[in-house]
């Protein structure tokens, strides 16, 4: 039988840790997938196939961000069950949520193959790059459904306290991807269209070995299906948690998508650029959101006891870790930001606009990580539509400081490229601060999910 982690018990900071370091460690293998993809074709295809699978970054999490969110919903719901002892709960659950991935999955699947090459047009995507970028974007979201089953597995067992499994089996396909990169890259010459099947391949194969593992060792997975009856109740319950955790996610990856449309303005050299530290971003990100999950995990499992005092100190000891990793970050990119972004691009002028813009990102990250923290927070509690009301604040902040600062309106833009790095970290420090102040107010003391009664 899993192991599984009742965080209702315990230290808080040692329980947030317990948890973290794992789901960070699983975080970062999976950014392998499209680092290894970036990476492998930048050395080994070009500088332009290297900007032509970055320009599909924001793109790409257009599509799936319905259903990242769906796995969001599922993940809440989980822990809240859980942790109010509601074992048929938990089981009805993770039922009802597989039925809403998939039709969720298949919907956006079919509308990505008609409308990739269209979007990328809308973005402004440079002509020379646009086959490469639409042939790797279809092959990537032709395996969505693997995708959302796999994760929505994993927020299942993150959100039943394990981290361990969705880490070991995030290396196991991360590993798998770059082995199957460089056979389809380097040894069948298939340039974007490799790397995008690579990512398919390993992702379905995580999914299997997840979803084995799961419906083996935990009992919860057994009971879901012991009736293949899907519950009304809970598919509505599931779609109401969920919405706004994908238009939170939305609003995100379409303000990512325009300030992609400016860069495009900028040439082959400035997407470049942003392609490198928008994978730095993502790194970087992925390991507030490692901390992220575990704070879900944790209010949720508590929120739906009902033990309010471990449920804020909780909240307390995650922006004291948040911080910590904020500053260590901030020393190493003000101090070696050319030598890391050399890892992915080998031209002089990306590498120095992009070692720019990641001194610039450092100053904020602290804004980053706390904004994380709190959004998680209150997604764990139950108070899952401020985010998205948060989530939109931030884009539209995001964008608009964009276009003025780098003149794509108005014209004379105060800092050029640079604006688009200046802006996301002002982005940061909005949403961080909203977000804090609802956490303070304590609205979400009201918003559980599970009757405890």
């Amino acid at each position: 039988m899993a192991k599984l982690l009742d965080m209702t018990e315990g230290s808080p900071a040692r329980l947030l840790l317990r948890f973290s370091v794992p789901a960070v460690v699983g975080n970062l293998a999976e950014q392998l997938y499209l680092l290894a993809d970036k990476a492998i074709v930048g050395r080994y295809v070009g500088a332009g196939a290297f900007s032509a699978v970055g320009a599909t970054n924001a793109p790409i999490f257009v599509f799936m961000s319905l259903c990242i969110g769906t796995q969001t919903g599922i993940g809440i719901l989980a822990a809240q069950h859980y942790g109010a002892g509601d074992k048929k709960g938990v089981a009805s659950v993770i039922r009802n949520g597989a039925y809403v991935l998939l039709a969720e999955a298949l919907f956006m699947t079919l509308l990505a193959m008609f409308l990739t090459e269209p979007l990328l047009k809308l973005l402004g995507t440079p002509p020379q790059l646009l086959a490469d970028a639409a042939v790797y974007m279809k092959i990537y979201l032709a395996g969505l459904m693997s995708i959302s089953l796999c994760f929505g597995a994993f927020n299942v067992l993150r959100a039943l306290g394990n981290s361990r499994v969705p880490m070991a089996v995030i290396v196991f396909s991360s590993l798998l991807n770059v082995g199957l990169d460089l056979w389809f890259v380097l040894g069948f010459r298939a340039g974007v269209a490799g790397a995008a099947l690579a990512t398919a391949l390993s992702q379905t194969a995580a999914a299997a070995v997840c979803l084995i593992y799961a419906f083996r060792t935990v009992p919860y997975f057994k009971e879901a299906f012991r009736t293949g009856r899907p519950q009304k109740d809970m598919i509505l319950k599931t779609v109401v948690v969920s919405l706004p955790a994908s238009g939170q996610n939305a609003f995100t990856y379409i303000s990512g998508s325009v300030l992609q449309r400016i860069v495009n303005g900028f040439g082959v050299t400035a997407i470049g650029a942003f392609t490198a530290t928008s994978q730095m971003e993502s790194l970087i990100r992925h390991i507030y959101l490692g901390l992220g999950s575990a704070v879900a995990a944790y209010t949720g499992q508590n929120v739906g006891a009902g033990i309010e005092w471990r449920v804020k100190k909780g909240a307390v000891s995650a922006a004291g870790i948040s911080a910590a990793v904020s500053f260590a970050l901030a020393a190493l990119f003000l101090g070696a930001a050319g030598p890391v972004m050399s890892v992915f691009v080998e031209e002089p002028e990306m590498v120095a606009l992009a070692a720019r813009g990641m001194r610039i990102l450092s100053l904020f990250l602290i804004f980053m990580g706390l904004a994380q923290v709190y959004h998680h927070f209150l997604n764990g509690a139950g108070d899952t539509v401020y985010p998205l009301v948060n989530g939109a604040v931030e884009a539209v902040v995001r964008m608009a400081l964009a276009a003025v600062l780098t003149g794509w309106i108005f014209g004379g833009g105060l800092m050029g490229a640079g604006g688009i790095w200046v802006s996301t970290g002002f982005a940061w420090a909005v949403s961080a601060a909203s977000v804090y102040l609802r956490y303070r107010r304590g609205r979400w003391r009201a918003k559980s999910l599970v009757d405890r009664r």
